[in-house]
Protein backbone atom coordinates (compact mmCIF):
# COMPACT_ATOMS: atom_id res chain seq x y z
CA UNK A 1 0.00 0.00 0.00
CA UNK A 2 1.21 3.63 -0.84
CA UNK A 3 1.15 5.67 1.93
CA UNK A 4 2.59 9.16 1.03
CA UNK A 5 6.11 10.52 2.62
CA UNK A 6 5.86 7.05 4.17
CA UNK A 7 6.68 4.72 1.48
CA UNK A 8 7.37 5.97 -2.23
CA UNK A 9 10.21 4.12 -1.39
CA UNK A 10 8.19 0.84 -1.77
CA UNK A 11 6.05 2.01 -4.60
CA UNK A 12 9.03 2.69 -6.90
CA UNK A 13 10.62 -0.81 -5.67
CA UNK A 14 7.79 -2.65 -6.39
CA UNK A 15 7.90 -0.81 -10.03
CA UNK A 16 11.26 -1.70 -10.90
CA UNK A 17 11.23 -5.07 -9.27
CA UNK A 18 9.11 -6.17 -12.23
CA UNK A 19 11.17 -4.38 -14.54
CA UNK A 20 13.66 -2.32 -14.91
CA UNK A 21 12.24 1.16 -15.76
CA UNK A 22 13.83 4.31 -16.59
CA UNK A 23 13.13 7.60 -14.60
CA UNK A 24 10.36 8.83 -17.72
CA UNK A 25 8.99 5.25 -17.25
CA UNK A 26 8.69 5.98 -13.64
CA UNK A 27 7.04 8.90 -13.62
CA UNK A 28 4.60 7.85 -16.74
CA UNK A 29 3.66 4.92 -14.04
CA UNK A 30 3.00 6.85 -11.03
CA UNK A 31 0.79 9.41 -12.76
CA UNK A 32 -1.13 6.11 -13.86
CA UNK A 33 -1.47 5.10 -11.18
CA UNK A 34 -2.46 8.73 -9.70
CA UNK A 35 0.53 9.89 -7.82
CA UNK A 36 1.42 12.93 -9.43
CA UNK A 37 5.44 13.41 -8.71
CA UNK A 38 7.51 15.83 -10.85
CA UNK A 39 9.81 14.24 -12.93
CA UNK A 40 12.59 16.27 -11.20
CA UNK A 41 11.55 15.13 -7.99
CA UNK A 42 11.83 11.50 -9.15
CA UNK A 43 15.23 12.26 -10.31
CA UNK A 44 16.29 13.11 -6.94
CA UNK A 45 14.45 10.47 -5.30
CA UNK A 46 15.77 7.83 -7.40
CA UNK A 47 19.59 9.18 -6.64
CA UNK A 48 18.31 8.93 -2.94
CA UNK A 49 17.79 4.84 -3.05
CA UNK A 50 20.32 4.57 -5.49
CA UNK A 51 22.80 6.05 -2.61
CA UNK A 52 20.87 4.26 0.27
CA UNK A 53 21.78 1.26 -1.95
CA UNK A 54 17.86 0.45 -2.28
CA UNK A 55 17.90 0.54 -6.54
CA UNK A 56 21.02 -0.19 -8.66
CA UNK A 57 21.44 2.51 -11.37
CA UNK A 58 23.05 1.82 -15.00
CA UNK A 59 23.75 4.17 -17.67
CA UNK A 60 22.29 3.79 -20.87
CA UNK A 61 22.38 7.14 -23.08
CA UNK A 62 20.65 8.77 -23.01
CA UNK A 63 18.51 7.51 -20.40
CA UNK A 64 19.68 5.89 -16.57
CA UNK A 65 17.79 2.63 -15.89
CA UNK A 66 16.73 1.63 -12.36
CA UNK A 67 16.93 -1.88 -11.09
CA UNK A 68 16.32 -3.19 -7.48
CA UNK A 69 18.80 -3.81 -5.00
CA UNK A 70 20.20 -7.83 -3.98
CA UNK A 71 20.60 -5.69 -0.63
CA UNK A 72 16.84 -4.68 -0.05
CA UNK A 73 14.88 -6.35 2.68
CA UNK A 74 11.11 -7.70 2.25
CA UNK A 75 8.01 -5.86 3.11
CA UNK A 76 5.06 -6.72 4.96
CA UNK A 77 3.45 -8.10 2.07
CA UNK A 78 6.74 -9.77 0.50
CA UNK A 79 7.31 -11.79 3.41
CA UNK A 80 3.15 -12.50 3.47
CA UNK A 81 3.25 -13.66 -0.20
CA UNK A 82 6.70 -15.74 0.26
CA UNK A 83 5.44 -17.53 3.39
CA UNK A 84 2.16 -18.91 1.44
CA UNK A 85 4.24 -19.65 -1.28
CA UNK A 86 6.66 -22.00 0.99
CA UNK A 87 2.92 -23.44 2.47
CA UNK A 88 0.75 -23.97 -0.58
CA UNK A 89 1.67 -24.88 -4.05
CA UNK A 90 -1.62 -24.15 -5.23
CA UNK A 91 -1.24 -20.30 -6.85
CA UNK A 92 -5.33 -19.68 -6.11
CA UNK A 93 -4.63 -21.51 -2.82
CA UNK A 94 -1.67 -19.61 -2.29
CA UNK A 95 -3.90 -15.78 -2.47
CA UNK A 96 -6.83 -17.31 -0.72
CA UNK A 97 -3.94 -17.74 2.20
CA UNK A 98 -2.75 -14.18 1.93
CA UNK A 99 -6.05 -12.79 1.97
CA UNK A 100 -7.31 -14.77 5.36
CA UNK A 101 -3.47 -13.82 6.79
CA UNK A 102 -3.79 -9.93 5.53
CA UNK A 103 -7.62 -10.03 6.77
CA UNK A 104 -6.86 -11.30 10.02
CA UNK A 105 -4.04 -9.11 10.60
CA UNK A 106 -5.56 -5.96 9.27
CA UNK A 107 -9.43 -6.28 10.35
CA UNK A 108 -10.90 -5.93 7.28
CA UNK A 109 -11.40 -6.73 3.59
CA UNK A 110 -8.49 -6.84 1.85
CA UNK A 111 -7.65 -4.53 -1.13
CA UNK A 112 -6.56 -6.17 -4.92
CA UNK A 113 -3.17 -4.10 -4.56
CA UNK A 114 -2.70 -5.62 -1.40
CA UNK A 115 -2.98 -8.98 -2.98
CA UNK A 116 -0.86 -7.86 -5.78
CA UNK A 117 1.74 -6.45 -3.47
CA UNK A 118 2.08 -9.97 -1.91
CA UNK A 119 2.95 -11.16 -5.55
CA UNK A 120 -0.86 -12.26 -6.37
CA UNK A 121 -4.12 -11.26 -8.30
CA UNK A 122 -4.32 -13.63 -11.51
CA UNK A 123 -7.09 -16.00 -10.09
CA UNK A 124 -8.46 -14.66 -6.74
CA UNK A 125 -11.01 -17.13 -5.04
CA UNK A 126 -12.64 -15.18 -2.51
CA UNK A 127 -15.74 -13.15 -1.89
CA UNK A 128 -15.84 -9.97 -3.10
CA UNK A 129 -16.46 -7.13 -0.23
CA UNK A 130 -19.71 -5.24 -0.63
CA UNK A 131 -19.20 -1.86 -1.73
CA UNK A 132 -20.46 -0.38 2.06
CA UNK A 133 -17.85 -2.85 3.32
CA UNK A 134 -15.07 -1.55 0.84
CA UNK A 135 -16.05 2.16 0.95
CA UNK A 136 -15.59 2.09 5.07
CA UNK A 137 -12.48 0.38 4.87
CA UNK A 138 -10.94 2.77 2.26
CA UNK A 139 -12.11 5.99 4.04
CA UNK A 140 -10.04 4.72 7.15
CA UNK A 141 -7.19 3.90 5.12
CA UNK A 142 -7.74 7.78 3.40
CA UNK A 143 -7.18 9.58 7.13
CA UNK A 144 -3.97 8.05 7.53
CA UNK A 145 -2.90 8.72 3.65
CA UNK A 146 -3.44 5.75 1.47
CA UNK A 147 -5.53 6.61 -1.71
CA UNK A 148 -7.36 3.76 -3.15
CA UNK A 149 -9.41 4.51 -6.17
CA UNK A 150 -13.11 4.02 -5.53
CA UNK A 151 -13.36 1.44 -7.93
CA UNK A 152 -10.90 -0.96 -6.24
CA UNK A 153 -11.91 -4.50 -5.10
CA UNK A 154 -11.66 -6.04 -2.05
CA UNK A 155 -11.80 -9.28 -0.84
CA UNK A 156 -12.78 -11.25 2.42
CA UNK A 157 -12.91 -15.09 3.54
CA UNK A 158 -15.20 -16.58 6.08
CA UNK A 159 -13.44 -16.33 9.43
CA UNK A 160 -12.57 -19.86 10.77
CA UNK A 161 -9.69 -21.40 12.53
CA UNK A 162 -6.80 -22.10 10.10
CA UNK A 163 -3.65 -22.81 11.44
CA UNK A 164 -1.78 -22.18 7.73
CA UNK A 165 -2.71 -18.61 8.74
CA UNK A 166 -1.20 -18.30 12.01
CA UNK A 167 1.94 -20.18 10.65
CA UNK A 168 2.09 -17.26 8.12
CA UNK A 169 1.94 -14.89 10.72
CA UNK A 170 4.21 -16.43 12.97
CA UNK A 171 7.03 -16.77 10.25
CA UNK A 172 6.97 -13.25 9.19
CA UNK A 173 7.28 -12.25 13.14
CA UNK A 174 10.10 -14.32 13.80
CA UNK A 175 11.90 -13.92 10.51
CA UNK A 176 11.73 -9.85 10.72
CA UNK A 177 12.77 -10.18 14.51
CA UNK A 178 15.28 -12.63 13.78
CA UNK A 179 13.63 -14.61 16.76
CA UNK A 180 13.74 -18.20 15.12
CA UNK A 181 16.28 -19.74 17.54
CA UNK A 182 14.04 -18.84 20.14
CA UNK A 183 11.30 -21.75 18.96
CA UNK A 184 11.50 -24.83 20.03
CA UNK A 185 11.21 -27.21 17.45
CA UNK A 186 9.88 -29.88 18.68
CA UNK A 187 7.92 -30.33 22.22
CA UNK A 188 7.26 -33.99 23.95
CA UNK A 189 3.55 -34.72 24.75
CA UNK A 190 3.28 -37.01 27.76
CA UNK A 191 0.38 -39.66 27.32
CA UNK A 192 -2.17 -38.13 29.45
CA UNK A 193 -1.88 -35.31 27.40
CA UNK A 194 -2.16 -37.22 24.46
CA UNK A 195 -5.55 -38.12 26.02
CA UNK A 196 -6.76 -35.59 26.12
CA UNK A 197 -6.43 -34.72 22.74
Amino acid sequence: MFVPEKNLKDLVISYVKSEERSISALTRQLNKDGYKFHRLFITGYLKALTDMGLLRERDIPPSKIYTTSAYRGQNLYEAIGEQCRALERDERRQARLAIAVLQRLFRRPVFLREIKECGFGTQIDALQASKEEREEARKMLLKIGIQLPTNEPAYYLKERKDQSKEAVLASVVLQKFEATGLVLATRQVSLEEKKRY
